[in-house]
């Protein structure tokens, strides 16, 4: 085999594993050859090798195939040693230089954010912050990106067991807390209308991994309130936020 040759073999190969990632349900051999533009022999041959490697799995149900565990292994290993400071840092920093904005990078411990790295631009906005330090999740844009992670059970609960605290004028109760996040579970982006510090506007993502859990969420912050209208922004902020996720795993 030429060296041409082998490396459109490796091409074809995955091919075919990126198309089978793109099913969750799995995907059998004839569709899979329409997908990838290969002959079904050809597609046939290359499932068959990963399947007996445990690349792949087949569903004896079905003739359906999906990712096998081999992957799924070698995926969580990584992403298990990924930094989250350290992957999302760039694309915070890009969009605080852009925009002059303050970014933020935060983890949800209990009913707290956490935050783990702060980017300042040229005059930055946020007094409060600081690395360590932990803010409410219902008064932060940061802390409503988190409190999507939860189910709906785990919402409830959250709730029952809230005490808010009128930061500002602005903080939110409950009722209007629930409202905001059922918008934010389909834009994906929250935000703090100077709810916990007066002056301060935020707008905030969350990260996912592989699995669709948020793992901790990413936000910029301004004295200016037209922020957290800003399309651009939140533009930047939503891709970005897709982007560290895609290193998680997360099929976009």
């Amino acid at each position: 085999m030429t060296k041409e040759n082998s490396i459109q073999s490796v091409d074809r190969i995955f091919s075919i594993i990126e198309k089978i990632a793109d099913y969750k349900q799995g995907v059998g051999i004839s569709e899979l050859a329409r997908e990838v533009g290969l002959p079904k022999s050809t597609v046939h041959r290359t499932v068959k090798a990963l399947t007996e490697n445990n690349y792949l799995a087949k569903d004896q149900a079905t003739d359906k195939y999906k990712l096998g565990y081999r992957f799924i292994a070698i995926a969580g290993s990584y992403t298990s040693k990924l930094d989250l400071r350290e992957i999302a840092s760039p694309y915070v920093r890009n969009i605080v230089n852009k925009l002059n904005v303050t970014g933020h990078i935060a983890v949800k411990q209990g009913d707290y954010a956490v935050y783990i790295e702060k980017i300042l631009p040229y005059s930055f906005a946020c007094t409060y912050s600081q690395i360590g330090k932990t803010i409410e999740l219902y008064c932060s844009g940061l802390g409503k990106s988190l409190l999507l992670g939860l189910t709906d059970t785990e919402l409830v609960e959250y709730f029952r067991r809230l005490l808010p605290r009128k930061y500002t004028p602005n903080t939110l109760d409950i009722i209007a807390l629930q409202k905001e996040l059922a918008e934010a579970r389909k834009t994906l982006i929250t935000r703090d209308n100077a709810e916990h510090e007066e002056g301060v506007y935020c707008l905030a993502t969350p990260v996912f991994d592989s699995y669709n859990k948020v793992i901790g969420a990413i936000s910029i912050s301004s004295h200016e309130k037209s922020l957290i209208n800003d399309e651009e922004a939140k533009a930047m902020l939503l891709e970005s936020g897709k982007q560290v996720s895609k290193q998680y795993g997360k099929i976009i």
